[in-house]
Order: C-alpha cells, then sequence, then structure tokens
C-alpha cells in the first residue's frame, strides 16, 4: 500500500498482485515504467529511512483511560450544588483576586471546579471527557489528574500576574487545556532514547497546539488562563518524563499521585467552606 500511494504520487500506474507461488504482495507496473517506479522507490525508502511509523508512544500503550467519567461526575455534581438555591459555592469558590491577595489561597484551585453556567460545563465537559481520557492513559491515573490540576490552578495565578487588573474566573477549560498541553509533548518526551522520530513527535506539538487553538481561543474564552495551562501541563510533563523511568511507570507512584490529587482537590474546598 506504501509503495502503491508513493508510485501514485509520481503519476506512475500500477496495481497490488498476489503472488501466485506465496503468500506474499507484489506492485505491477508497465514495463515501460519499471526504471521510474525503481528511482521511485527507491527516493521514497531513502526519504523514510529514519521513520518509524509508530504514533503511539513506545513504551506501553495509548489506550482512553474510563476513570474520567469520574471526573465529569463530579463536575456535575458541583455544578448542581453551586446551582441550588441558597448556596455560596460561586461566591466562595471561584478565583478573584482581591479575595485571594486577601488570604482565599484556595481559590485557584476550587475555580477549576466550578462553571458559569450549564452550557459552560458542557463545553468544558464535551472537550475534557476526550483530552483528560487520553492523558489519563498515557500517563496514568494518578499523575494526569494531578499535573493537569495543578498546571489549571496555576495558570489563574499566571494570567492574574499578566493582566496586572482584578478579574473573576472559574470553570475547568484550564484543567483541560493542561491536558491538551501534556498529550502534545508526550512523543517528545519518547526522543532522547531514539524510541519515536523527532519527526513523529514534532507532528503530534503541532497538532497539540492546532488543537489548543480550536478549543482555547474561542472569543468568549480566557485566552491568556488557556495558554498559561498548555504551558505548564506541557512543562510539568518535561519534568515528568526527566524522572526515572522505573518510577514514573510503577503502581505505586500512581498511587501516590492519585492521593496527592485528592488532597489538592480536598483541602482546598474544605478551607472555602470552613
Amino acid at each position: 500500500m506504501e509503495w502503491s500511494l508513493a508510485l501514485a504520487s509520481q503519476h506512475i500506474a500500477c496495481a497490488i498482485r498476489t503472488l501466485p507461488e506465496s503468500p506474499g504482495w507484489a506492485i505491477e507496473v508497465d514495463p515501460q515504467d519499471a526504471g521510474r517506479a525503481l528511482r521511485t522507490l527507491r527516493i521514497y525508502h531513502r526519504e523514510n529511512r529514519h521513520w518509524r511509523g509508530a504514533l503511539a508512544p513506545a513504551v506501553g500503550t495509548f489506550p482512553f483511560q474510563w476513570t474520567v467519567l469520574l471526573w465529569c461526575f463530579l463536575m456535575v455534581v458541583l455544578h448542581a450544588a453551586a446551582e441550588a438555591p441558597g448556596s455560596h459555592l460561586p461566591l466562595t469558590g471561584r478565583f478573584e483576586t482581591a479575595r485571594f491577595v486577601a488570604g482565599d489561597w484556595w481559590r485557584p484551585i476550587t475555580s477549576t471546579f466550578l462553571h458559569s453556567n450549564l452550557d459552560h460545563l458542557v463545553a468544558n465537559l464535551t472537550s475534557g471527557f476526550i483530552v483528560i481520557g487520553l492523558a489519563l492513559g498515557r500517563f496514568g491515573v494518578g499523575p494526569a489528574f494531578l499535573l493537569s490540576l495543578i498546571a489549571g490552578s496555576a495558570a489563574n495565578i499566571i494570567a492574574w500576574l499578566l493582566r496586572s487588573r482584578e478579574y473573576i474566573g472559574l470553570g475547568a477549560s484550564g484543567v483541560v487545556m493542561a491536558g491538551l498541553g501534556m498529550l502534545a509533548v508526550s512523543l517528545l518526551t519518547e526522543t532522547r532514547d531514539g524510541k519515536v522520530s523527532p519527526s513523529v513527535a514534532l507532528r503530534g506539538l503541532l497538532g497539540g497546539i492546532a488543537l489548543f487553538i480550536l478549543l482555547g481561543t474561542s472569543p468568549h474564552s480566557d485566552v491568556l488562563a488557556h495558554a498559561g495551562s498548555f504551558v505548564a501541563g506541557a512543562a510539568l510533563t518535561i519534568v515528568l518524563a526527566r524522572l526515572p523511568s522505573r518510577l514514573t511507570q510503577s503502581h505505586n507512584f500512581d498511587l501516590a499521585c492519585a492521593a496527592a490529587y485528592l488532597l489538592t482537590a480536598t483541602v482546598p474546598w474544605l478551607a472555602a467552606l470552613r
């Protein structure tokens, strides 16, 4: 199939045929095109001799992790609680720069669990279900949840510092963009060991950036916070890749990160509701 596509790109007519005396396959061309076809295939192999053809990470598999449904369920429950009559969750949990400076340290974290309305919630769940689910499958449940929450929360502070003005922020889009940043550089972390070719890793990075432009730069979104989350998620992933593989691929490491995530998410909410 690859040979036939290479020949077709040079307008050389060909057909894929079965071999009568063996179970293999062959390319059939007109005799007058044989020389040009062989030159084309030699060039094709020379130009692609370093291409490994593997888009998935070389270490482990790249499955979709359905544990993301728990994250989606948590977002729905918190939104329902925030919308309940008399609820103070939006006031106590959203990111307000003035209150944060005054001592409400939990707001950068708690704000990532709240949404302004149902449309806001559905938009983040739609993209987050796919992005976070893939990040969980790539990096493990604990590390992906923990790093995306840290990056998404840190982006609130980064956006405030760069804006030099007060603003109010809430929503899980920062966490989603952090997960996208993690996925964008996931293949780059494999190039140093030669497990993935630089060209494949570059395509993965460019694809992640393209998705960020598509999902994170809409007119009504906080582009600065989204960009901070994307970059922070990518940076934390590179740091994670520098750790020994025997550590990051262990079950205990996954459990430790999951426990750290639960603490990072729970303690700020306890402080907000006290």
